[in-house]
């Protein structure tokens, strides 16, 4: 199964692609706005959107309304702070309305509601290939201690060195979701295996420790990794 989220707050849009790929569903396509949804929808042809409703360039229910014209349209999973617009969600025969703070058995149920077995399971990649000089070398997951998105280019960091990926954060996100890794921040995705302690940071925030580096953890990952650690 493909989705597209439109989704203005992006803190928001990284939870919420994390449960749908951890869903075992592939985020084919992102966007912060009304203007170009259409488009989107048409070149992609996902199976389902989570559509934010209240966006800062206009609303996901007009989005919605022009979905509708579209030779096999998509589902729509509405996505919301608030619940006044339900009724009007359903008239527009949305899937679902999930609030938020996102809670990933809610997303799951709603993708259940499009049909289940049509969802894929991503393949379980053993190992990944990595630049090292003018080679490529094949790293083990459980080798690689974190990946950090940062100036443009993807690192993982592992005991033997840092190597380059021309892959995104969010493909390594879905290629390595079944290996134990977490993502903790926009820019990073930890190994849970190599984690030695956690603190408390600022405003809510959190550090880990992985030998002598400091990682952060936004507010927004605090409770999914606790969840993940057992804590």
């Amino acid at each position: 199964m493909r989705a597209i989220l439109i989704e203005d707050e992006p803190l928001a849009r990284d939870e919420l692609r994390y449960h749908v790929l951890n869903a075992g569903v592939e985020v084919v396509a992102e966007s912060d706005r009304t203007e170009g949804a259409e488009t989107l929808v048409r070149t992609h042809q996902p199976d389902v959107v989570f559509l934010d409703i209240e966006l800062q360039d206009g609303s996901g229910l007009d989005v919605a309304k022009r979905l509708q014209s579209i030779p096999h349209a998509p589902a729509i999973i509405f996505v919301t702070a608030y619940d006044a617009h339900a009724l009007e969600a359903f008239e527009l025969n949305a899937y679902d309305y999930v609030l938020k703070p996102y809670d990933p058995h809610r997303i799951r149920r709603a993708l259940d509601k499009i049909g289940r077995p049509a969802l894929r399971k991503s393949p379980r990649f053993e190992r990944l290939a990595v630049e090292s000089g003018d080679q490529l070398k094949l790293l083990s997951p459980q080798d690689i201690h974190y990946v950090v998105a940062e100036g443009g280019k993807t690192k993982l960091t592992t005991d033997s060195g840092e190597y380059s990926s021309n892959e995104t954060l969010t493909e390594l996100e879905r290629k390595l979701s079944e290996h134990r890794f977490l993502r903790v921040h926009r820019s990073y995705i930890v190994n849970l295996e190599a984690i030695e302690a956690i603190e408390p940071w600022f405003n809510g925030a959190y550090n880990i420790k992985i030998g002598r580096m400091d990682l952060p953890v936004s507010r927004t990952y605090v409770k999914t990794l606790k969840d993940a650690l057992g804590i």
